[in-house]
């Protein structure tokens, strides 16, 4: 199997939106949202050079990127799960950025041990949302 980071050309920002908002990765992330097409193309248009895309064979299999200038995010496609992609994505990705931080749900386990496998340093957080 061959991974490898690829920039986030415009090729790739549909297959950004549609992993992000595939309901099997909804559970994974803090805010849920439908995005449009044209909502990621604006978004991509001025964002894409903070994400990287993760090829394994050649195949579009996850997205790793970068959120407010210290919040690395990423998600990986369902049928690669489970398949160190994610940990390969940080790994790779990380080192070039000289402090980045990583919100995690507590129920996102799978999440948890990738980034504590790669050293990052488990903190608390607490959020409060008024309903």
């Amino acid at each position: 199997m061959k991974l490898e980071l690829v920039n986030c050309t415009e090729e790739y920002w549909e297959f950004v939106r549609e992993l992000r908002t595939n309901p099997e990765n909804q559970e994974g992330f803090f805010t849920r949202a439908e995005i449009t097409s044209e909502q990621q193309k604006s978004y991509m248009s001025i964002n894409s050079s903070k994400y990287k895309i993760c090829l394994v064979d050649g195949e579009p299999a996850g997205y790793v990127g970068l959120l407010n200038g210290h919040e690395i995010t990423y998600c990986v496609s369902p049928s690669f799960k489970g398949k160190g992609v994610g940990t390969f994505m940080i790994k790779e990705f990380s080192p070039q950025w000289s402090s980045v931080d990583a919100y995690v749900k507590t129920d996102n386990v799978a999440s948890q041990k990738v980034f504590e496998k790669l050293g990052f340093e488990k903190q608390i957080y607490y959020k409060w949302n008024k309903k």
